[in-house]
């Protein structure tokens, strides 16, 4: 079952977002982790510069069964240079992620997600959990309707930081459990004027 988290805003402080300027570029700076070796994530910007999508495969942490302990967790940091026109600032809106699991009864996994501009401390991850007994495809949508913007006139890197972990619990080890991070995750852009200086 999918399942929404709505992250409140307050009314008085929410912007109006601005369309989409024209001459949005994203560039891919680093892709480090457990979870995603080279080949295994692909980004690309919507022809209107509304959304970004991600695309992983291969980010998978497994547990029991004939897996290492080392298996049992992994992870993944994206850092992203949104290349934003001039006078323009961006959020993220909302961001969607998806995958598949495995978990027999007793064993649980976890999916975290954090999402921030470079040099800004790291915020607390958006968690998934699925526990066991659970087989089949999970997705979350996070909605942030106050998102925090890029800064005027500075250009910022943007880190997603991700990690999958499967926990044995009260499972049987010789049977396997899994849960995975992958397929498509489109993030939408809050974008807004800077102010006139």
């Amino acid at each position: 079952m999918a399942a929404t988290i709505a992250l409140p805003a307050l009314a008085s402080t929410a912007a109006v977002a601005d369309p989409p300027p024209k001459g949005v570029t994203i560039d891919v700076v680093t892709v480090n982790g457990t979870g995603c070796p080279i080949g295994t994530v692909a980004i690309a910007l919507s022809a209107d510069s509304s959304t970004f999508t991600i695309t992983r495969s291969g980010m998978r942490a497994d547990a029991g069964g004939t897996s290492n302990p080392a298996d049992a967790r992994k992870t993944c940091q994206i850092n992203l240079k949104v290349h934003v026109p001039q006078g323009y600032s961006y959020g993220i809106r909302s961001f969607g992620y998806s995958g598949t699991a495995h978990l027999e009864p007793g064993a649980s996994g976890t999916v975290k997600v954090s999402t921030y501009f470079q040099g800004e401390p790291k915020p607390e991850a958006k968690t998934v959990t699925r526990n066991g007994p659970f087989s089949g495809p999970w997705r979350t949508v996070i909605i942030d309707e106050n998102p925090k913007y890029s800064p005027c006139g500075e250009q910022r890197n943007f880190n997603i930081s991700a990690g999958v972990h499967v926990d044995l619990g009260t499972s049987d080890p010789s049977k396997p459990s899994y849960m995975t991070l992958d397929g498509k995750e489109v993030y939408e852009f809050s974008w807004k004027r800077c102010p006139i200086t």
